[in-house]
């Protein structure tokens, strides 16, 4: 099957809403037609989280991309970053307060941007991936995401107990 073009979308062809009791907003291409039920994905997750963001209906189809947030009238800018924080949001890890291996496991006891946190990861090699320099994404047995921005950064504790895994 060839791949199709990708269909660029400007922000002011865009009206989102969320219907009442609805878990995915209700997406208009005005004047063209209306998904039901929206999924916003972002394209470059990580690289470049700020741009290019993938509109597909519930079975995964893509509508087409935005490129940017920036002209989408309030209302739908609202709802766009309410379903990115929804699906990316993943803690940073701003301290480690504890870490010991229970039961095959890593148990972490964190400090996050939100609050403590504690999550178990369960073989560190397939869990945990360094995306830049230093910056460290972890997958607990859960399926939660945490980010450590900057080794470098934590204090010298939260270093010395991360260590014994690096």
């Amino acid at each position: 099957m060839p791949n199709s073009p990708v269909r660029y979308l400007e922000p002011s062809q865009i009206k989102a809403f969320r219907p009442a009791g609805a878990i995915h907003p209700r997406l208009e291409v005005i004047d063209e037609f209306v998904v039901l039920s929206a999924v916003i994905k972002r394209v470059f997750p990580l690289s470049n989280p700020g741009v290019y963001l993938s509109i597909q209906d519930a079975g995964g189809q893509e509508i087409g991309v935005l490129r940017t947030v920036d002209g989408l009238d309030s209302a739908t800018s609202v709802i766009f970053h309410e379903e990115l924080d929804r699906r990316y949001f993943t803690p940073q890890v701003d301290r480690i307060d504890s870490l010991r291996m229970e039961a095959g496991m890593w148990r972490f006891n964190v400090q996050t941007q939100r609050g403590p946190a504690e999550f178990y990861v369960r073989n560190w090699r397939d869990n945990a991936h360094e995306i830049s320099a230093g910056r460290w994404q972890i997958l607990s047995v859960d399926g939660a995401r945490f980010e450590i921005l900057s080794v470098d950064k934590l204090d010298a504790k939260s270093q010395k107990l991360l260590d014994q895994l690096l």
